[in-house]
This record gives structure tokens, sequence and C-alpha cells, in this order.
């Protein structure tokens, strides 16, 4: 064991070029893997501490339960801790801020996060502490002791197991005000800001049996655990929506586990570890041919085969532990780097187990397999075999017709460059799928995020806007959508901004479809109660303008539409489009139908909340269908994904009905989409008023290219290392050849051919690598583009009824631009191999034994 140790440390000393490139390539790939696993957990761990700074460490949020529910909730094993309060509904400003409203608990607040900034607890039911944010969407100061009107507003189920909605207005003093971190509010797009003031039994706020409890719990497990809260809301029959999980906080701990996962970066991490590998087995390789005629004398010296394979197995742990000491230390600086470029401040890194067990068992099993295959071979090699094994390549090729042709197109050193690179196939195959392994990585995904056509075509999101740029609607979690105004002025201002070519304004809210359970599909009886009489079903109720009526015309299947020539001025029923369609989540498309059967000229019963004198009320409407709409019109329009079913009405019908008379949404269409200055000063007017908000095609647009110049950078990281590492396996292949082919090449020179003729030949070996890895990396990226572009139609053809929303086309800028890259490395390659013959003279190539 001591002469294999001394013999494998002495070889890797005098082979030092072949043993450093075997270090680098370990080290490169080992170094990948640790900073991308790294710089994602360190982020990961910085959003998490952010998150429980932000979201508090409760695990559900409950709301809407029973007095009995929640008793019993109190004495589950399964909940270390519960904070508990009374709800009373929402309380609503005259611009239709909604403020969750609460009894005061100090145990609660402080599980939830909040702080007390100014004031105190409220001492009775008209005092109120509220959270500063609503306070700003309001437009109030912080002035302790000012009055505020409020209506208060309750939804609820009857006893007839109705819906029915309770209000009254009430007069609220301000005693305190609350504070959540601004990042709570800009990482959580489903808060809702809350207000509390004192239980009683004697309160007048709220009828006492329309009160509920909402609260927080925690479970007896480390984090929010999504099979303990299904367990509850099954075993209580509880809505969903009345016991989530804390959204944000899950959201952050779920994140990266789920990004681990992705073929993305599972691809990004193995590739270049793929990559290093068929450069490890070739330069082991290469060792080999090297010291086979040492083999064959240290065997007939009386060397057993045992100690020859513990001597290559021993050269393999030397320079797979020095490659991932080197590794692991480069990578640590790199992650150190990255992080503190990211985030413009000094951060430690955080390294976990599987940080260092990945890289270490991918670089172990790689270096392992290269090192059995070689060991194999130098074990099946007798002595004599051995000794008398010479390093050239005594197959003779057969001249074929195309040599012929190469030999015209690319002279003489083109026909023996073509010729030198398939006398070992084997080491030039295995040197071009390293190469292609970065190229087809860099085409196929670079092609995809660099067409920004390709990113608006695949996003759900973009599309179901159809031909409006930008919405103002309100924050629907912190607004009541009965009271939410954009007025005539409103409306003017914004008219009036430079670049806005129109503004539609409307009038959306939700109401019940009044049906029975045998009358619904098996798709929207999941998504409803099951009662089987008075079954109401959610929907939305809309009001539009006639300009925009108009347009709908070209998703209506049957029947007309309800512009003024078409409607029966004596139908005692207002006339309405009607969209039976929706958009089935469960099965990912929008040919899903709420009603098993519906046709023009139906009279339909609707419940819809109309306001007298003030307070707001259910009531049942009849309505007439006009027109049936078909399913592109919910995801390519106006349509929307909010509601199961949906009545479209002229909107004097729509204020007729129910005397809410606000428009509550804009869709606005731009003169040029892309203009900055207009989506600045549309942000401006919709900050800190009323909980509004803005829904873009340019956000999205945004936000998608902001993501893919993320991606873009981890795959070009990949693809450089990758790069790399194929390089230093060209020069030791490049480096072989010339060395295994040194009296050769000398032959030539004493023949008359010149230096530089020589290096020709040599470049174009080098040239013939990189245009037959271009063309593999060609081909499977564009076949790989080509998979996914069929997916994604197939998918938008089903989902949204989008045909062909990605091209099937080769990336050509793609596949020049590595080409051309690949060329000048393979070049560069070659000139830092053939420095040894250059300064060789003709007589000692000569010399050189076989």
């Amino acid at each position: 064991m001591k002469v294999s140790i001394k013999l494998a440390v002495a070889y890797l000393i005098s082979q030092k070029g072949k043993s450093l490139a075997l270090i680098t390539s370990i080290s490169l790939a080992v170094m990948l893997i640790f900073t991308l696993n790294v710089i994602p957990e360190t982020q990961s761990k910085i959003n998490i501490d952010k998150a429980y700074k932000n979201f508090s460490d409760y695990h559900v949020e409950y709301s809407n339960l029973s007095d009995d529910v929640s008793n019993n909730l109190k004495n589950e094993k399964e909940i270390k801790e519960i904070y508990d309060v009374i709800n009373f509904g929402n309380i609503v400003d005259k611009n239709g801020v909604s403020i969750n409203l609460n009894s005061y608990n100090k145990d609660f607040l402080d599980a939830y996060g909040y702080k007390m900034i100014k004031g105190s607890f409220p001492k009775n039911d008209n005092e109120i502490v509220i959270e500063e944010k609503a306070l700003r969407e309001m437009n109030l100061s912080n002035e302790l002791n000012q009055e505020i009107n409020f209506n208060v507003v309750k939804k609820y189920v009857d006893k007839n197991n109705e819906n029915q909605i309770y209000t009254k207005p009430n007069k609220f003093k301000l005693v305190g005000i609350i504070q959540k971190p601004e990042d709570y509010y800009k990482d959580n797009e489903f808060f809702s800001v809350k207000g509390f003031t004192k239980f009683s039994n004697s309160q007048d706020i709220t009828p006492n049996e329309l009160l509920s409890h909402s609260g927080v719990l925690k479970f007896n497990t480390e984090n929010p655990s999504m099979t303990m809260a299904n367990k509850f809301i099954g075993k209580y029959r509880l809505n969903i929506r009345d016991f989530e999980l804390n959204v944000g906080l899950s959201n952050v701990l779920n994140e990266y586990q789920e990004k681990k996962l992705t073929k993305f970066s599972i691809t990004n991490k193995l590739i270049p570890m793929i990559s290093a590998g068929l450069v490890i087995y070739n330069i082991f390789n290469i060792i080999l041919i090297d010291k086979i005629n040492q083999i064959g004398v240290l065997r007939a010296i009386g060397m057993k085969k045992k100690n020859i394979k513990y001597m290559m197995i021993i050269q393999s742990v030397i320079v797979l532990i020095i490659g991932l000491v080197i590794g692991f230390g480069v990578g640590y600086v790199v992650s150190l780097i990255g992080i503190n470029s990211i985030y413009g401040q000094n951060k430690s890194i955080y390294v976990s187990k599987e940080s260092i067990i990945e890289p270490l068992i991918l670089a172990t099993i790689v270096v392992f397999i290269c090192s059995i295959l070689s060991t194999h071979k130098a074990s099946k090699i007798s002595p004599v075999e051995a000794i008398k094994t010479t390093n050239r390549y005594s197959k003779k090729q057969k001249d074929r017709c195309y040599h012929k042709l190469i030999k015209k197109v690319f002279g003489l050193t083109g026909e023996m460059a073509f010729k030198n690179i398939l006398r070992d196939k084997s080491k030039t195959i295995l040197s071009i799928l390293s190469i292609s392994l970065a190229g087809s990585l860099f085409i196929s995904k670079i092609a995809f995020y660099n067409d920004d056509k390709n990113l608006d075509n695949s996003s759900l999101s973009i599309i179901s806007m159809g031909d409006t740029d930008v919405i103002l609607k309100h924050n629907s979690n912190n607004s009541n959508e009965f009271y939410v105004n954009y007025n005539k002025d409103y409306i003017d201002n914004i008219s009036n901004m430079e670049n806005i070519r129109e503004v539609i304004p409307s009038i959306n809210t939700s109401a019940y479809l009044k049906t029975n359970i045998n009358s619904i599909t098996d798709d929207a009886k999941s998504l409803t109660s099951p009662k089987q009489d008075n079954l109401e079903v959610n929907m939305g109720i809309k009001g539009y303008n006639k300009d925009f009526i108009k347009s709908l015309g070209k998703y209506i299947k049957s029947g007309g539409n309800i512009n003024d020539e078409y409607i029966d001025k004596n139908d005692s029923y207002p006339s309405a489009l009607i969209s039976n369609y929706f958009y089935s989540s469960d099965q990912h498309s929008n040919d899903t139908q709420v009603l098993k059967k519906i046709k023009v000229g139906d009279i339909l019963k609707v419940k819809v909340c109309v306001n007298e004198n003030g307070y707001l009320k259910y009531k049942d409407q009849k309505i007439r269908v006009a027109g049936l709409l078909n399913k592109d019109y919910v995801v390519n329009q106006d349509g929307g994904m909010d509601s199961l079913f949906q009545v479209i009405l002229n909107e004097n019908d729509f204020k007729s009905i129910t005397n809410i008379q606000n428009y509550n949404k804009l869709s606005i269409k731009l003169d040029n989409k892309d203009n900055k200055k207009i989506h600045k000063d549309l942000e401006k007017v919709v900050k800190n008023s009323s909980f509004k908000e803005i829904e873009s095609k340019y956000k999205y647009e945004k936000y998608d290219i902001e993501q893919s110049q993320q991606n873009k950078k981890e795959v070009l990281v990949s693809v450089i290392l990758t790069l790399i590492i194929s390089v230093i396996n060209i020069i030791c292949i490049i480096k072989a050849n010339i060395m295994i082919r040194i009296k050769e090449l000398s032959t030539l020179r004493a023949i008359g051919m010149s230096i530089k003729n020589i290096k020709k030949m040599i470049i174009k070996e080098s040239i013939i690598y990189a245009i037959f890895s271009t063309i593999l990396s060609a081909i499977s990226a564009t076949l790989s583009n080509f998979k996914f572009a069929y997916m994604i139609n197939k998918a938008g053809a089903e989902v949204i009824g989008a045909e062909n929303s990605l091209s099937y086309s080769i990336p050509i800028n793609e596949i020049l631009q590595f080409g051309i890259v690949t060329i000048i490395i393979c070049i560069l390659a070659t000139y830092l191999s053939a420095n040894k013959l250059v300064k060789l003279s003709i007589v000692e190539g000569l010399k050189i034994n076989d």
C-alpha cells in the first residue's frame, strides 16, 4: 500500500498539467453546485427571518367560527396556543375603505405582530384602535380622539341558509394606533387591515346573534402545517377561507424547497457536473495511455494487479480531496461576494448540510465511476502487452469520398485535421458532448428569455386582460365593492392624462344565482354548498356603458347583444349577456360551465345587493337572457376569473335595479403601453387612496422580464463554468494528441510542412470540435424548444383557447452566438496546447522512441 501511495503521488507530481486539469475540473463543478445551493439558502434564511418579523409566528388565522367550534378548538391537543377575539364584521368609511372590526385582546395583538405606537386600548364600545395603514388610506391624520363615521357591514347566512347582509351607521372615537412593518403589506397581497374595540354583552354595534369568532393559533408542529389545517377543516366542516394558514410565513418557508426541486435548478447543477465527469474520464484515459508502459514495467518486476488498482484509486482520491477543498473554499468566497452584492451590505452566509453533502456526493460518484473504468482497463492489460504498447495510433484510416471534398474545400491541413479527430472516436465524442451540454442549455434557455413576445404569450395574467392595458380597481380584502367610488372628476382627471386613449368605467359587484343542485354541472357542484334547494351560487354582476357592451359582440355565441337597438323597451325584466363558463383550477380549463341548460330567452333569478336609503340589503331580481358568451370571454377580456357565473347589464339597468350609482372599476387603454411616465403618474394617483390598486400589462411584463433576467444570469453562470471545464478537456486532448503524434508531426516538418501549416491543421482540429459541438447543441436546443412550445400551445389551447401562443422557430441568433464563442475558445485552447511543439526541434521530435 505504501508503495502504491508513493507511486500515485510521484506520478501526480510528474504530470502537473494533467493533475491540475483534473483538480480544476472537480473544483469548478463543486464550486458551482455549492454556490447554487448556498446563495438561495442564504436568501431563504434572510427571507425567513424577515417573514417572522413581518408575519409573526402563528400558524393559522381563523374567522367566522361559532361559539361551539371556537370552544372546541381550545381543547384540541394538537393546538398548543390559541388567541381568540369576537368579530363584529367590517366597518366601512365613505370612500369604501373596509376595516375588519374585532374585540380588543392584547394577547391577540402580540401574537399577530402588532405594535401599539400611539394611545391605549379602548375602554368602551364607542372607542377604537385602528391600524396605521388604514388611517393613511382614509387620508386621516394620526390625531387621537378624533371621531370617524363608518357603516358597519356584516355578511351572514340566515336560518334558511340564505345569504344576507346587515348594515348600520356607527361613529367611533380613535383612542389608539397600531402598526405592522411596512414590508408586511409589500410581501403579503392578502393582508386585511384591522380595528379593535371593547366588547360587552350590551354592545349595539352588531346584533349578538350575528357575532362570530376570529383569532390565531399554533399547532404543536414547528412550522405551519397544511395537513393539520385540513384535518380541522374536515373535522368541523369549515370553509377553507375561514381557516387559513399564515400565508406570508408558510409561502416563504415552502418557497426554497419548491425552488430546489425545479427542473431548472437541477439542470443548472447537473450539466456542469456531467461535463466535469466527461473531462475527468477523458483525462484519466490520457493518463492511462501515458503510463501504460510504466504499468507494464511495474507488473514485469512483480507488482500485483491489486497494487496497480490501489495506485490509480489513490490518485483519484487525492485529486478528489484537493478538488473538493478548493471547490468549497472558492465557492464560499463566491457565495459571500454574491450575497453581499445582492443586498448591498455585509451579510453572513448560511451553509446547510445539504449544501456540503450534495456536491460531495456528486463529485465522489463522478470520480469513482471514472476511476473504476480506467482501473478496469489497466488491470486487463498483461505486462508484455503493456511494455510493447506504443502511444501512436496504429489504425490506418481508409480514404472516404468526403475526404476529397474536405481536402478541396479546406485544403490538405483540413483533411488531415478531420482524420486526426476521428483517430480516437471515444475522446472526440466525449469532448463534443461536454461542450454541447453547455450549448444546449445556453441556446434553449437564452432564446426563450430573449423573446419578450414569448413572455407575453405564455402569461395568463397578460392574456386575460385582453385589449385593456391598465385596470384601476380596489383591494378586495380592504375595501367594500358597494361603497368604493370613481367619481366623474376622478375619471376626467385620468382621461386628460397624456398617453391615455380611452377610459372605460364600470360597476362590478358580487351577487348570487338562485338555482338548485340538479340544475348545475358536476364541475360547479364541487365549488358550491351541498344544499339541494335554495342554492345560491356565487356570481358577478356587471354594468357597462353601451360602447363597451358593443365590443363584446365578438364573444356572443348565441342570441343578440344588449345595445339599445336589440332591447325590448316594454320588457319588464332587464336584458343581460350571460357568461355560463368559468375557469376551473382543477381542470385548468375555461371550458367548464355552471348551469347544465341555459338558452336565449330564459328568465334567471339572481340575488343582488341594493342600496335602500343608505342601507344595504339583498333583493331577488329576475333577468332575461339576451345573449350567451363563449368561453373565450372568461380569459381574454374583462371577464376575469373571480366568479363562477356572470351577468352583464348596461349600466343604466344596473343602477336602476341596485340603486348603486358609483363606478368601482376603470379599464384603461393606452396609446403606448410601454410608456413609463404614464404608469408612474397612475401610481401616484392611487397611492394611499382608499386602497386603490393598479393591474397592468406593463407591471406583469416588467415582473416577467426581471425573473427571466435572473434566470438568464443563473444559466450564464452554468454555461461559462461548463465551457471552462470543456476548454480544459480540449486543451488536454489536443495536447495529448500532439504528444502522441509528436514524431509524426516532426516527420511532416522534415519533409517540408511548415510549422505554420502544422498550426493551421491543429487549429482546424479544434474548430471541428467547435462546429460539431454547435451543431449538436443547436439540434438538441431546437428540439427542446419545439417540445416546450408544443406543451405550452397545447395547454394554452385547452386552458384559455389560445392557439399557437408560442412560435416554432429555430433560435438562429443564439446558435450563432454560441458557435462564435465556442470557436474562439477552441482556438485559444489550441494556442495553449501547441507551445511545446513550436519549441521542439525536428531532430528532437524524430529521436522520440515509440
